[in-house]
Protein backbone atom coordinates (compact mmCIF):
# COMPACT_ATOMS: atom_id res chain seq x y z
CA UNK A 1 0.00 0.00 0.00
CA UNK A 2 1.37 3.18 -1.04
CA UNK A 3 1.40 6.29 1.07
CA UNK A 4 0.58 9.71 0.12
CA UNK A 5 3.63 12.08 0.46
CA UNK A 6 1.29 15.04 1.46
CA UNK A 7 -0.60 12.75 4.23
CA UNK A 8 3.03 11.72 5.30
CA UNK A 9 3.35 14.70 8.14
CA UNK A 10 -0.41 13.86 9.18
CA UNK A 11 0.99 10.19 10.16
CA UNK A 12 4.18 11.44 11.99
CA UNK A 13 2.14 14.31 13.80
CA UNK A 14 -0.15 11.35 15.01
CA UNK A 15 1.85 8.81 16.01
CA UNK A 16 3.87 11.41 17.66
CA UNK A 17 0.79 12.23 19.75
CA UNK A 18 -0.19 8.72 20.50
CA UNK A 19 3.27 7.92 21.27
CA UNK A 20 3.34 10.87 24.09
CA UNK A 21 -0.25 9.67 25.41
CA UNK A 22 1.07 6.30 25.74
CA UNK A 23 4.76 7.42 27.63
CA UNK A 24 3.00 10.19 30.11
CA UNK A 25 1.68 7.75 32.53
CA UNK A 26 4.70 6.42 33.88
CA UNK A 27 5.70 10.13 34.43
CA UNK A 28 3.53 10.49 37.23
CA UNK A 29 3.09 6.89 39.06
CA UNK A 30 5.82 5.17 40.61
CA UNK A 31 6.17 1.20 40.35
CA UNK A 32 6.37 0.59 43.62
CA UNK A 33 5.05 1.74 47.47
CA UNK A 34 6.81 1.90 50.45
CA UNK A 35 5.80 -1.36 51.72
CA UNK A 36 7.39 -2.91 48.41
CA UNK A 37 10.71 -0.60 48.60
CA UNK A 38 11.30 -2.12 52.26
CA UNK A 39 11.36 -5.52 50.93
CA UNK A 40 14.15 -4.89 49.29
CA UNK A 41 18.01 -5.56 50.74
CA UNK A 42 20.57 -2.92 49.61
CA UNK A 43 22.67 -4.31 51.87
CA UNK A 44 23.31 -0.25 53.20
CA UNK A 45 22.22 -1.41 56.33
CA UNK A 46 24.18 -4.29 57.63
CA UNK A 47 24.82 -5.07 61.05
CA UNK A 48 28.52 -6.39 62.12
CA UNK A 49 29.54 -8.91 64.15
CA UNK A 50 33.07 -8.71 64.92
CA UNK A 51 34.97 -11.39 66.30
CA UNK A 52 38.19 -10.80 68.31
CA UNK A 53 41.36 -12.72 68.45
CA UNK A 54 44.84 -12.30 69.79
CA UNK A 55 48.72 -14.23 69.36
CA UNK A 56 47.73 -16.49 71.68
CA UNK A 57 44.18 -17.71 70.60
CA UNK A 58 44.67 -21.51 68.23
CA UNK A 59 44.33 -21.34 65.07
CA UNK A 60 41.72 -23.94 65.14
CA UNK A 61 39.50 -21.37 66.99
CA UNK A 62 40.04 -18.82 64.47
CA UNK A 63 39.15 -21.11 61.81
CA UNK A 64 35.81 -22.14 63.44
CA UNK A 65 34.87 -18.61 63.79
CA UNK A 66 34.80 -18.32 60.47
CA UNK A 67 33.56 -21.23 59.02
CA UNK A 68 30.66 -21.16 61.69
CA UNK A 69 29.88 -17.80 61.38
CA UNK A 70 30.06 -18.15 57.47
CA UNK A 71 27.32 -20.48 57.28
CA UNK A 72 25.06 -19.67 60.10
CA UNK A 73 24.86 -15.15 58.75
CA UNK A 74 24.87 -16.42 55.10
CA UNK A 75 21.13 -15.46 54.64
CA UNK A 76 20.94 -12.78 57.42
CA UNK A 77 21.65 -9.33 57.18
CA UNK A 78 24.99 -10.07 59.56
CA UNK A 79 28.42 -9.97 58.06
CA UNK A 80 31.17 -11.31 60.32
CA UNK A 81 34.47 -10.66 60.56
CA UNK A 82 37.92 -11.64 62.16
CA UNK A 83 40.37 -9.07 63.54
CA UNK A 84 43.94 -9.83 65.18
CA UNK A 85 44.05 -7.34 68.05
CA UNK A 86 47.64 -7.83 67.96
CA UNK A 87 48.27 -7.59 64.02
CA UNK A 88 45.13 -4.77 63.13
CA UNK A 89 45.71 -2.41 66.01
CA UNK A 90 44.51 0.44 63.60
CA UNK A 91 41.38 -1.58 62.77
CA UNK A 92 37.54 0.79 63.17
CA UNK A 93 36.37 -1.83 64.75
CA UNK A 94 39.08 -2.15 67.84
CA UNK A 95 37.46 0.71 69.50
CA UNK A 96 34.35 -1.50 70.15
CA UNK A 97 37.04 -3.80 72.81
CA UNK A 98 35.87 -1.23 75.66
CA UNK A 99 32.21 -2.13 75.55
CA UNK A 100 33.42 -5.45 75.89
CA UNK A 101 35.73 -4.96 79.21
CA UNK A 102 32.81 -3.46 80.13
CA UNK A 103 30.22 -6.13 79.62
CA UNK A 104 33.05 -8.77 81.31
CA UNK A 105 33.08 -6.51 84.20
CA UNK A 106 29.95 -6.71 85.00
CA UNK A 107 29.48 -9.80 84.79
CA UNK A 108 32.37 -10.19 86.71
CA UNK A 109 34.56 -11.85 84.76
CA UNK A 110 38.04 -10.86 82.66
CA UNK A 111 37.93 -10.07 79.21
CA UNK A 112 39.44 -12.97 77.27
CA UNK A 113 40.06 -13.43 73.74
CA UNK A 114 38.02 -15.36 71.29
CA UNK A 115 35.65 -12.05 72.19
CA UNK A 116 32.70 -11.04 69.93
CA UNK A 117 30.68 -7.89 69.90
CA UNK A 118 27.48 -7.40 67.52
CA UNK A 119 27.06 -3.47 65.85
CA UNK A 120 24.08 -2.13 64.82
CA UNK A 121 23.70 0.11 61.82
CA UNK A 122 23.83 3.33 63.91
CA UNK A 123 26.75 2.00 65.92
CA UNK A 124 25.05 0.49 68.94
CA UNK A 125 27.04 -2.29 70.66
CA UNK A 126 26.29 -5.54 72.08
CA UNK A 127 28.45 -7.99 73.84
CA UNK A 128 27.92 -11.89 72.87
CA UNK A 129 29.03 -14.15 75.39
CA UNK A 130 30.84 -17.23 74.46
CA UNK A 131 32.80 -17.76 77.76
CA UNK A 132 31.01 -21.91 78.30
CA UNK A 133 33.21 -23.85 80.16
CA UNK A 134 30.75 -26.76 79.54
CA UNK A 135 30.67 -26.83 75.88
CA UNK A 136 33.22 -26.90 73.33
CA UNK A 137 33.71 -23.30 71.61
CA UNK A 138 32.23 -24.23 68.33
CA UNK A 139 29.10 -25.34 69.98
CA UNK A 140 28.49 -22.15 72.30
CA UNK A 141 29.49 -20.10 68.98
CA UNK A 142 26.67 -21.89 67.06
CA UNK A 143 24.10 -21.12 70.23
CA UNK A 144 25.05 -17.40 70.19
CA UNK A 145 24.77 -16.74 66.25
CA UNK A 146 21.02 -18.74 66.89
CA UNK A 147 20.26 -15.90 69.69
CA UNK A 148 21.59 -12.85 66.95
CA UNK A 149 19.37 -14.52 64.93
CA UNK A 150 15.82 -15.61 65.69
CA UNK A 151 13.74 -15.32 68.71
CA UNK A 152 9.91 -16.52 69.38
CA UNK A 153 8.84 -12.26 68.68
CA UNK A 154 11.37 -11.64 65.70
CA UNK A 155 10.20 -14.95 63.62
CA UNK A 156 6.36 -14.18 64.33
CA UNK A 157 7.17 -10.12 63.18
CA UNK A 158 8.77 -11.60 60.10
CA UNK A 159 6.26 -13.55 58.98
CA UNK A 160 3.47 -11.08 59.53
CA UNK A 161 5.26 -8.53 57.40
CA UNK A 162 6.05 -11.26 54.69
CA UNK A 163 2.56 -10.98 53.94
CA UNK A 164 0.80 -8.28 55.65
CA UNK A 165 0.53 -4.51 55.17
CA UNK A 166 2.96 -3.76 58.35
CA UNK A 167 3.06 -4.74 62.63
CA UNK A 168 2.80 -2.33 65.34
CA UNK A 169 4.55 -4.15 68.17
CA UNK A 170 3.10 -3.56 71.21
CA UNK A 171 6.30 -3.72 74.17
CA UNK A 172 4.00 -4.26 77.46
CA UNK A 173 5.54 -3.12 80.98
CA UNK A 174 4.10 -3.60 84.48
CA UNK A 175 1.49 -1.28 84.65
CA UNK A 176 -1.60 -2.85 83.68
CA UNK A 177 -3.81 0.24 83.11
CA UNK A 178 -0.71 1.76 80.35
CA UNK A 179 -1.41 -1.23 78.70
CA UNK A 180 -4.73 -1.48 78.17
CA UNK A 181 -4.49 1.92 76.75
CA UNK A 182 -1.71 1.26 74.53
CA UNK A 183 -3.55 -1.74 73.43
CA UNK A 184 -6.54 -0.23 72.80
CA UNK A 185 -4.70 2.72 70.93
CA UNK A 186 -2.76 0.29 68.83
CA UNK A 187 -6.21 -1.43 68.13
CA UNK A 188 -7.93 1.57 66.94
CA UNK A 189 -4.61 3.04 64.63
CA UNK A 190 -4.98 -0.71 62.86
CA UNK A 191 -8.98 -0.15 62.37
CA UNK A 192 -8.70 3.45 61.02
CA UNK A 193 -5.79 1.97 58.33
CA UNK A 194 -8.26 -1.05 57.85
CA UNK A 195 -10.68 1.17 56.81
CA UNK A 196 -8.55 3.40 54.38
CA UNK A 197 -6.80 0.58 52.33
CA UNK A 198 -9.32 0.86 49.62
CA UNK A 199 -7.59 4.24 48.43
CA UNK A 200 -4.14 3.33 48.46
CA UNK A 201 -2.51 3.84 45.17
CA UNK A 202 -1.26 -0.03 45.33
CA UNK A 203 -3.42 -2.42 46.44
CA UNK A 204 -2.41 -4.47 49.93
CA UNK A 205 -3.90 -7.97 50.59
CA UNK A 206 -3.93 -7.81 54.17
CA UNK A 207 -4.12 -4.94 56.63
CA UNK A 208 -1.60 -4.07 59.65
CA UNK A 209 -1.61 -6.65 62.75
CA UNK A 210 -0.54 -6.08 66.11
CA UNK A 211 1.94 -8.47 67.94
CA UNK A 212 2.44 -7.72 71.96
CA UNK A 213 5.53 -8.86 73.86
CA UNK A 214 4.66 -9.49 77.44
CA UNK A 215 6.82 -9.02 80.57
CA UNK A 216 7.29 -12.59 80.59
CA UNK A 217 8.56 -13.09 77.13
CA UNK A 218 11.08 -9.94 77.62
CA UNK A 219 14.06 -12.08 78.47
CA UNK A 220 13.98 -14.32 75.29
CA UNK A 221 14.08 -10.99 73.00
CA UNK A 222 16.90 -9.20 74.34
CA UNK A 223 18.95 -8.57 70.71
CA UNK A 224 14.76 -7.45 69.89
CA UNK A 225 14.74 -5.13 72.55
CA UNK A 226 18.62 -3.99 71.95
CA UNK A 227 17.69 -3.15 68.24
CA UNK A 228 14.97 -1.41 69.05
CA UNK A 229 17.46 0.76 71.62
CA UNK A 230 15.49 -0.83 74.67
CA UNK A 231 16.70 -2.55 77.43
CA UNK A 232 14.85 -4.90 79.15
CA UNK A 233 15.73 -4.29 82.62
CA UNK A 234 14.11 -0.32 81.57
CA UNK A 235 10.79 -0.66 80.46
CA UNK A 236 8.88 1.24 83.02
CA UNK A 237 6.33 2.29 80.64
CA UNK A 238 4.80 0.80 77.21
CA UNK A 239 6.33 1.17 73.80
CA UNK A 240 5.78 0.90 70.30
CA UNK A 241 7.11 0.64 66.94
CA UNK A 242 5.90 0.49 63.43
CA UNK A 243 7.79 -2.83 61.02
CA UNK A 244 7.54 -3.32 57.60
CA UNK A 245 8.62 -4.58 54.50
CA UNK A 246 12.20 -6.95 55.35
CA UNK A 247 11.77 -6.14 59.24
CA UNK A 248 12.01 -2.64 58.97
CA UNK A 249 11.44 -0.53 61.44
CA UNK A 250 9.65 2.95 60.22
CA UNK A 251 8.95 6.10 62.75
CA UNK A 252 9.57 6.85 66.08
CA UNK A 253 9.61 5.00 68.89
CA UNK A 254 6.29 5.52 70.57
CA UNK A 255 6.11 5.59 74.57
CA UNK A 256 3.55 5.34 77.37
CA UNK A 257 1.45 8.60 76.73
CA UNK A 258 2.44 8.92 72.75
CA UNK A 259 1.40 5.66 72.21
CA UNK A 260 -2.03 6.95 70.71
CA UNK A 261 -4.26 6.04 67.89
CA UNK A 262 -3.15 9.44 65.68
CA UNK A 263 0.40 8.62 66.52
CA UNK A 264 0.87 5.37 65.17
CA UNK A 265 -1.59 5.77 62.33
CA UNK A 266 0.71 8.54 60.97
CA UNK A 267 3.38 6.52 60.90
CA UNK A 268 1.01 3.81 58.82
CA UNK A 269 -0.20 5.27 56.40
CA UNK A 270 3.11 5.95 55.21
CA UNK A 271 3.93 2.08 54.74
CA UNK A 272 0.73 2.35 51.79
CA UNK A 273 2.10 5.44 50.47
CA UNK A 274 3.29 5.73 46.68
CA UNK A 275 7.65 5.80 46.70
CA UNK A 276 7.35 9.12 44.86
CA UNK A 277 5.03 10.92 47.38
CA UNK A 278 7.47 13.52 48.15
CA UNK A 279 9.03 13.19 51.63
CA UNK A 280 12.71 11.85 52.16
CA UNK A 281 13.64 8.37 50.27
CA UNK A 282 15.66 7.49 53.76
CA UNK A 283 12.14 6.63 54.53
CA UNK A 284 11.60 3.59 51.92
CA UNK A 285 14.92 1.80 53.49
CA UNK A 286 14.35 1.98 57.56
CA UNK A 287 16.98 0.00 59.78
CA UNK A 288 16.26 -3.72 59.53
CA UNK A 289 15.84 -6.13 62.60
CA UNK A 290 18.94 -8.17 62.88
CA UNK A 291 17.40 -11.72 61.50
CA UNK A 292 17.31 -14.46 59.28
CA UNK A 293 15.29 -14.29 55.85
CA UNK A 294 15.07 -17.79 54.78
CA UNK A 295 13.94 -19.12 51.95
CA UNK A 296 10.11 -19.74 53.25
CA UNK A 297 9.85 -16.02 54.11
CA UNK A 298 11.07 -15.23 50.73
CA UNK A 299 8.44 -16.73 48.71
CA UNK A 300 5.84 -15.82 50.98
CA UNK A 301 7.25 -12.40 50.20
CA UNK A 302 7.48 -12.73 46.43
CA UNK A 303 4.13 -14.14 46.49
CA UNK A 304 2.46 -11.20 48.41
CA UNK A 305 4.48 -8.58 46.20
CA UNK A 306 4.21 -10.00 42.69
CA UNK A 307 7.67 -9.81 42.38
CA UNK A 308 10.66 -11.26 43.76
CA UNK A 309 12.80 -8.53 45.83
CA UNK A 310 15.92 -10.64 45.49
CA UNK A 311 15.75 -10.06 41.66
CA UNK A 312 18.79 -7.57 40.26
CA UNK A 313 17.01 -5.67 38.35
CA UNK A 314 14.49 -4.86 41.03
CA UNK A 315 17.67 -4.03 43.62
CA UNK A 316 18.75 -1.80 40.87
CA UNK A 317 15.87 0.16 40.20
CA UNK A 318 15.17 0.41 44.13
CA UNK A 319 18.27 1.37 44.58
CA UNK A 320 18.27 4.53 42.11
CA UNK A 321 14.56 5.36 44.02
CA UNK A 322 16.64 5.31 47.35
CA UNK A 323 19.67 6.88 46.50
CA UNK A 324 18.00 9.78 44.60
CA UNK A 325 16.59 10.68 48.52
CA UNK A 326 20.14 10.20 50.05
CA UNK A 327 20.91 12.77 47.28
CA UNK A 328 19.07 15.55 48.25
CA UNK A 329 20.75 15.16 51.98
CA UNK A 330 24.53 14.45 51.60
CA UNK A 331 24.94 16.01 55.21
CA UNK A 332 22.56 13.53 56.83
CA UNK A 333 23.55 10.30 57.82
CA UNK A 334 21.83 7.13 56.95
CA UNK A 335 20.08 5.72 59.71
CA UNK A 336 17.43 5.77 62.29
CA UNK A 337 16.70 9.53 63.13
CA UNK A 338 14.86 10.36 66.74
CA UNK A 339 11.46 12.58 66.08
CA UNK A 340 9.81 14.35 68.68
CA UNK A 341 5.97 13.35 68.71
CA UNK A 342 3.12 16.17 70.10
CA UNK A 343 -0.01 14.80 70.30
CA UNK A 344 -2.98 16.05 69.09
CA UNK A 345 -5.13 17.26 71.96
CA UNK A 346 -8.14 15.28 73.08
CA UNK A 347 -11.70 15.74 71.64
CA UNK A 348 -10.48 16.01 68.28
CA UNK A 349 -12.78 14.55 65.14
CA UNK A 350 -11.00 11.46 65.30
CA UNK A 351 -9.48 11.41 61.35
CA UNK A 352 -6.52 14.01 62.58
CA UNK A 353 -2.94 12.85 62.83
CA UNK A 354 -0.04 13.91 64.83
CA UNK A 355 2.00 16.95 64.64
CA UNK A 356 5.13 15.44 64.54
CA UNK A 357 8.71 17.47 64.54
CA UNK A 358 11.94 17.12 63.73
CA UNK A 359 14.72 17.89 66.58
CA UNK A 360 16.59 18.86 63.65
CA UNK A 361 15.33 20.39 60.15
CA UNK A 362 17.58 18.27 57.92
CA UNK A 363 16.44 14.80 59.63
CA UNK A 364 13.47 13.19 58.29
CA UNK A 365 9.72 13.26 59.71
CA UNK A 366 6.29 13.02 59.64
CA UNK A 367 3.86 15.96 59.38
CA UNK A 368 0.01 14.70 59.19
CA UNK A 369 -0.60 11.94 56.99
CA UNK A 370 -2.28 14.91 54.42
CA UNK A 371 0.51 17.39 54.75
CA UNK A 372 3.96 15.14 54.68
CA UNK A 373 7.01 17.52 55.23
CA UNK A 374 10.58 17.54 52.52
CA UNK A 375 10.97 18.40 48.99
CA UNK A 376 7.59 17.37 46.63
CA UNK A 377 4.82 18.02 49.43
CA UNK A 378 1.50 18.03 47.33
CA UNK A 379 -0.28 19.12 50.45
CA UNK A 380 -3.01 16.58 48.79
CA UNK A 381 -4.44 13.61 51.26
CA UNK A 382 -2.87 10.25 50.84
CA UNK A 383 -6.33 8.97 49.12
CA UNK A 384 -6.91 11.39 46.80
CA UNK A 385 -3.25 12.06 45.24
CA UNK A 386 -3.86 8.82 42.54
CA UNK A 387 -6.88 10.43 41.24
CA UNK A 388 -5.15 14.22 41.03
CA UNK A 389 -2.64 11.84 39.09
CA UNK A 390 -5.09 10.51 37.15
CA UNK A 391 -7.17 13.82 36.25
CA UNK A 392 -3.36 15.18 35.26
CA UNK A 393 -2.21 12.48 32.81
CA UNK A 394 -5.84 12.65 31.14
CA UNK A 395 -5.70 16.49 31.02
CA UNK A 396 -2.23 16.02 29.39
CA UNK A 397 -3.50 13.72 27.21
CA UNK A 398 -6.13 15.67 25.50
CA UNK A 399 -4.17 18.84 25.53
CA UNK A 400 -1.48 16.51 23.27
CA UNK A 401 -4.08 15.27 20.83
CA UNK A 402 -5.31 19.01 20.97
CA UNK A 403 -2.18 20.14 19.09
CA UNK A 404 -1.94 17.42 17.34
CA UNK A 405 -5.54 18.07 15.54
CA UNK A 406 -4.36 21.73 15.42
CA UNK A 407 -0.64 20.98 13.60
CA UNK A 408 -2.98 18.40 11.03
CA UNK A 409 -5.48 21.18 10.25
CA UNK A 410 -3.13 23.78 9.18
CA UNK A 411 -1.05 21.44 7.67
CA UNK A 412 -3.84 20.60 5.62
CA UNK A 413 -5.39 23.83 5.24
CA UNK A 414 -2.19 24.59 3.58
CA UNK A 415 -2.04 22.40 0.75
Amino acid sequence: MKIDSCKLPRIVVLMTCIWCCVQAHPVFACRYNVREVGFVDLGIERYRLYGYVDKNTPAEITSSFEQISYAALLESNIEAEIIDVNQQKDHPAIKYLDSLQLAALAAGQIQTFPSVVLVSPDGQTLSVPLNSTRQPFEQTLRSALDDILSSPKRQEILQQVAKAYGVVLLIESADGEQNKKAKEAARGAIKLVAGQMKYLPKPIAHPPVLIELSQASLSQEKVLLWSLGLDKDKLDQPHAAVLYGRGRWIGPMFKGEQITQDNLTAVLFVIGEDCECGFDHRWLQGTMLPARWDENLLSSAAESLGFDPESPMIKAEISWIVGRGFSSYPDVPLGYQELVVESQPEGGDGAGHPQAALEDATQPGLQPAQEKSGPGTTGVPAKHRLSWGVALVAGLTVLIIAIGLFIVLRARKNL
